[in-house]
C-alpha cells in the first residue's frame, strides 16, 4: 500500500509541478504593475479565496462522497456502479444554480469583495460574473476527476489536469496581454474550465453506469454536506486572511502577501494537494482492508521530513526567485513571510493524515468541529495580530492555527483508531528547518554566488542531520532501497 501511495503521490505531483511552474509564469505578468496594477493583484488575492469557497459550497460535498460511496462495503455492487452518474446529475444542476444566481447577483457579491464606491467598478462586476461561470462548470467537471482518483488513474488525472491548467495560464496571459487586466485572469479561469468539462464530462457520462439511483442522492449529501461547514473553515484557514489584511492594510498590502503565498503555497500545491489525492482514497481503503493504522503512521513521519525539506529550500531561495520574476522591492522581500506560511502548509499535510482515519468513521461531524475550532482560533488570531504586527501577524496566525489543528484532530481521531504517530521526529524537523533558515539569515547580504553556495549547503545539510537527529535510520535506507526495487520490507 505505501509503495502505491508513493507512486500515485509522485504521478500526481506531475501535475502539481506543471501548475506551479505555470503560475510562476503569471508572476512574471501579475509583478508588473503595467500589466496587472498592484490593488489588483491584491484583489485578485481575495477573488481567489472566493472561487475556493465557492467551489466547495457548490460542490456540496460530493467530492468525499463519491470516494466513500463508490468503494463503501455496504452498498451492492449496482449501487457502486451508480455513483458517478448519480453525482454527476447533482453537480450539474447544482453547478447551472451557482453560475446563474453568481451572474445575476454579481453586482452585490462584488461590494463585498471591493468595498468602495471607487474599486467597485463596472469591470470589477463583470470579473465576478466570469468567476461564477468558472465555478458552475468547474463543479460539473470535478466529478470526473474525483472519479478518476478514486479509480486510482492517476496517470488519466494528471493529463486532464496538466491540459487545464496549460490552457488556463496561456487564455489568461492572452487576456492580460490584450489589457483586460483582472476580467482577463477571470476570463482566463472560465475558458479552461468549459474546454474541461466539455471534454471530460461526456467521457464520464459514456464509460459508467448511466442509470441514476435517486436514492443514493440522500446518503450522500448526508456524508458530504457536514463537509462544506468544515471546508469553509479549512478555507478560511489558507484564505480567509485576504479578507482582513483588504480590511486592516488595504489591497497593495495584500498584493505582497499574496505574492508570498504563492510560493509559500508551493507545498501546497506540490507536496500536500498532490499526496492529499492519492492518500484519502488509499489511506481509506487500508482501513477498510486491514484495519491497521500502519500506512497513517508511516506517511506522518515521511510526509514531515520531505515538507520542511521544500519549506527550508522556499524560505532559502526565494528572493532570488523573485528578483528573476519582478523588480518591485516589496514582492522580493517576503523571504520571512514564505517561511511563516510555508510551514503552516506543512501541518496542513499533516492534518490530511490523521483526519483521513474519521473520514473513515464516517464522522464528519467531528471533522467539522475540529476544523471550525482552528479557524475561530485563526479569525481571533488574525484580529490580534495583524493590526499589531502587518502582514507576518497574519502569516504567524495562519501557521499557529494549522499546528492547532492537525494536533487537535489527531487527537480527537484517537477515539476511532489509534495510531502511534511519531510526534518526535516532527519536533525535530521542525527544528532542523528553523535552524537551517536562521543560518542562512546573514548571508542576504553577500554577493549572489556566495550566497547561493552557502544557501545549497544549508538545505543539503538538511539530509545528513534527519540521521543524525535520528528521524531517520540506516535501516530506512533498506526499506528505501527495497520499495524502489520492489521487494518486499519490513515495516517502516
Amino acid at each position: 500500500m505505501l509503495r502505491r501511495l508513493v507512486r500515485q503521490s509522485g504521478t500526481y505531483a506531475v501535475a502539481s509541478v506543471v501548475a506551479k511552474l505555470s503560475g510562476f509564469v503569471l508572476l512574471a505578468y501579475y509583478g508588473d504593475p503595467a500589466v496587472l496594477p498592484q490593488a489588483d493583484f491584491g484583489y485578485l488575492g481575495a477573488l481567489d479565496a472566493v472561487k475556493m469557497f465557492a467551489l466547495l459550497v457548490a460542490g456540496v460535498g460530493l467530492p468525499l462522497g463519491i470516494i466513500r460511496f463508490a468503494s463503501s462495503p455496504t452498498l451492492s455492487e449496482a449501487e457502486r456502479a451508480a455513483v458517478p452518474i448519480t453525482a454527476l446529475a447533482v453537480a450539474v444542476v447544482a453547478g447551472a444554480v451557482f453560475a446563474a444566481l453568481g451572474w445575476v447577483l454579481a453586482a452585490p457579491l462584488a461590494a463585498s469583495v471591493f468595498t468602495t464606491e471607487a474599486t467597485l467598478t463596472p469591470g470589477r462586476v463583470e470579473a465576478v460574473r466570469w468567476l461564477a461561470v468558472f465555478v458552475g462548470v468547474k463543479t460539473i467537471s470535478d466529478v470526473s476527476y474525483t472519479v478518476l482518483r478514486q479509480r486510482e488513474r492517476a496517470a488519466a488525472f494528471v493529463l486532464v489536469g496538466v491540459a487545464e491548467a496549460l490552457l488556463m495560464v496561456g487564455a489568461i496571459v492572452v487576456f492580460l496581454i490584450r489589457g483586460e487586466g483582472l476580467v482577463g485572469v477571470m476570463k482566463g479561469y472560465a475558458f479552461s474550465a468549459v474546454v474541461v468539462a466539455a471534454v471530460v464530462t461526456p467521457l464520464l457520462a459514456m464509460r459508467v453506469d448511466r442509470r441514476v439511483r435517486w436514492s443514493l442522492v440522500g446518503p450522500m449529501l448526508a456524508f458530504g454536506l457536514p463537509l462544506i461547514a468544515s471546508g469553509i473553515a479549512a478555507r478560511f484557514l489558507n484564505l480567509g486572511d485576504r479578507f482582513l489584511i483588504l480590511h486592516y492594510l488595504g489591497p497593495e498590502a495584500n498584493a505582497v502577501y499574496e505574492w508570498a503565498a504563492r510560493f509559500g503555497g508551493v507545498v501546497n500545491t506540490f507536496l500536500v494537494q498532490s499526496f492529499v489525492l492519492a492518500f484519502t482514497v488509499l489511506g481509506m481503503k487500508a482501513l477498510d482492508e486491514t484495519g491497521s493504522p500502519d500506512l497513517h503512521r508511516q506517511s506522518f513521519r515521511h510526509f514531515a521530513a520531505l515538507a520542511g525539506w521544500v519549506v527550508l529550500g522556499l524560505a532559502l531561495f526565494v528572493s532570488d526567485v523573485s528578483r528573476a520574476l519582478t523588480d518591485e522591492a516589496a514582492y522580493i522581500d517576503t523571504e520571512g513571510l514564505v517561511f511563516l506560511i510555508a510551514s503552516g502548509f506543512a501541518f496542513y499535510g499533516l492534518y490530511y493524515v490523521v483526519v483521513n482515519v474519521l473520514y473513515a468513521a464516517g464522522r464528519t461531524r467531528a471533522v467539522a468541529l475540529s476544523v471550525g475550532s482552528a479557524a475561530l482560533l485563526n479569525l481571533g488570531l488574525n484580529v490580534l495580530l495583524i493590526p499589531r504586527l502587518g502582514l507576518t501577524g497574519a502569516a504567524l496566525a495562519t501557521l499557529v492555527a494549522y499546528a492547532a489543528l492537525a494536533v487537535g484532530t489527531a487527537r480527537l481521531a484517537q477515539t476511532s483508531t489509534p495510531v502511534r504517530y511519531p510526534w518526535r521526529s516532527l519536533v525535530v524537523v521542525g527544528g532542523l528547518v528553523t535552524g537551517l533558515w536562521l543560518l542562512g539569515r546573514p548571508t542576504a547580504d553577500w554577493t549572489l554566488a556566495a550566497r547561493l553556495a552557502a544557501r545549497v549547503g544549508l538545505a543539503l545539510a538538511y539530509l545528513p542531520a534527519l540521521f543524525a537527529f535520528g528521524v531517520y535510520r540506516r535501516d530506512d535506507l533498506d526499506r528505501a532501497r527495497a520499495l524502489v526495487l520492489r521487494r518486499p520490507s519490513p515495516e517502516a
